[in-house]
């Protein structure tokens, strides 16, 4: 069950539909009293294997997410900061290596950029005394309100029209 992206029921099935050159999921009330063009037909979803809420799957690695939780996210410029703590302490990517008890190939590939698991990212804070985690900027926001739902394509259309006719 999903909500329909054009009057904003929730819980209802949907289907892909095109209307003003764009594809929107729609419920059979709307599809119906606009029109639509169904562009394909719904899809199972019993037979889909979903993932686990909340968790991390990266090269074999499977852990919870604990970005999930929170408002913030791993530094874009998380490796340099580690580069610099790391030489501000004194230590080679081996010395590192060893305090984390990690594999020196690890490091390598962080300080490279490769995004570390959670549960590495914690590690290195703690080890090197530095935070990589920083603030979610305003462009992650995409929720917007109107009354007590979030607002739908229709809502979008109709304000968009509204403007257009002043």
């Amino acid at each position: 069950m999903a909500s329909c992206e054009l009057c904003g029921k929730e819980k209802v099935s949907t289907k892909k539909a095109r209307t003003a050159g764009i594809q929107v999921d729609a419920c059979i009330r709307c599809i119906e009293s606009m029109n639509l063009q169904v562009v394909e037909a719904p899809v199972n979803f019993s037979k889909i294997k979903r993932p686990r809420v909340n968790t991390v799957t990266s090269r074999g690695v499977a852990g919870k997410d604990i970005m999930a939780k929170k408002d913030t996210e791993l530094a874009s410029d998380f490796h340099k900061r580690i580069v610099q703590a790391r030489k501000k302490k004194g230590w080679d990517q081996r010395t590192f290596a060893s305090k984390m008890n990690e594999r020196l190939n690890i490091v390598q590939k962080i300080e490279n950029g490769g995004r570390p698991t959670d549960k590495l990212i914690l590690k290195i804070e703690k080890i090197l005394s530095i935070e990589l985690n920083v603030e979610r900027g305003a462009e992650h926001t995409t929720a917007m309100n109107i009354g007590k739902r979030n607002m739908t394509i229709g809502d979008a259309l109709d304000d968009l029209l509204s403007r257009r006719d002043k």
